[in-house]
């Protein structure tokens, strides 16, 4: 037992300094990415992201949502009942810290949702453009993530499992091709791949993921119910009915999740 929590301490520790290395890198550059997306028309979000993400629950079913239109504001997913966590994840899948915690937590969290014990509500977020040697990865794979949403959402949870698990490692790789990510939008088991292909080539929500960020980390409110934290400031941010879950503070997400149902 002593080893274990050694190891856990560890592990936190190396997910809130990296959380927090990225938390100053998203200050300095959604400033660049706010300028970027001033100069881009307006679209249409994916359907089931009206949120400004997609809401997983049950048997891994997605919520389905309306599409936001251009310029509508994100409206938060409707409340869980009694009992049942919201959980959401702001990520980058470019994130290193954001793959550490997927890798650790992602049984986990799919065991709540298979059970139905749980929400898990993915917020794509593209800060880390700039880290991605001009590949633009960040905004690229974010858009990948919006196309399975709109067109293939109960596919959603395994595509990003699956996207931290293939992510590139800098320096000597900055990103997934095109073909890459489509090949894992067909093990996530999305039928319609080539609607999804053709999303990802064109980049068809590219617009709304720099909207969704700049929303995230700029102007807000942050698109959450109850949440305690008025801007993302770096990823991964786990919010749970609202309450930040920190790993230097809390430990263990699973013990966050308990002792916030035990206060209510």
């Amino acid at each position: 037992m002593r080893e274990a929590q050694i190891k856990r301490s560890k592990r936190n520790k190396v997910l809130t300094q990296a959380s927090w290395a990225i938390g100053v890198l998203g200050v300095v550059t959604v400033v660049t990415l706010l300028i970027v997306t001033s100069l881009r028309p307006p679209g249409p979000g994916p359907a089931n992201m009206q949120s400004d993400g997609i809401k997983i629950g049950a048997g891994l079913t997605a919520a389905q949502t309306p599409a936001l239109l251009p310029d509508e504001l994100p409206i938060p997913s409707e409340p869980n009942a009694d009992g049942v966590p919201a959980i959401s994840v702001f990520l980058d899948y470019t994130c290193p810290a954001c793959a550490q915690f997927e890798g650790y937590y992602g049984p986990i969290l799919r065991t709540w949702l298979e059970n139905g014990t749980a929400t898990v509500a993915y917020h794509p977020l593209s800060f880390r453009d700039s880290q991605t040697g001009g590949t633009r990865f960040a905004t690229r794979a974010a858009n990948a993530a919006a196309c399975v949403a709109d067109k293939a959402p109960d596919s959603f949870f395994d595509f990003t499992q699956l996207m931290f698990e293939n992510q590139p490692q800098a320096p000597a790789s900055y990103e997934l091709t095109d073909a890459q990510m489509v090949e894992i939008a067909g093990a996530s088991g999305v039928e319609n791949i080539e609607a999804v292909a053709s999303c990802i080539e064109e980049e068809t929500f590219s617009n709304w993921v720099g909207q969704a960020t700049a929303r995230a980390m700029s102007s807000g409110p942050v698109p959450v119910k109850d949440s305690e934290v008025a801007l993302i400031k770096g990823t991964p941010t786990v919010l749970v009915n609202g309450k930040e879950f920190q790993p230097e503070v809390h430990g263990d997400l699973a013990n966050f999740v308990a002792s916030l149902e035990e206060s209510e």
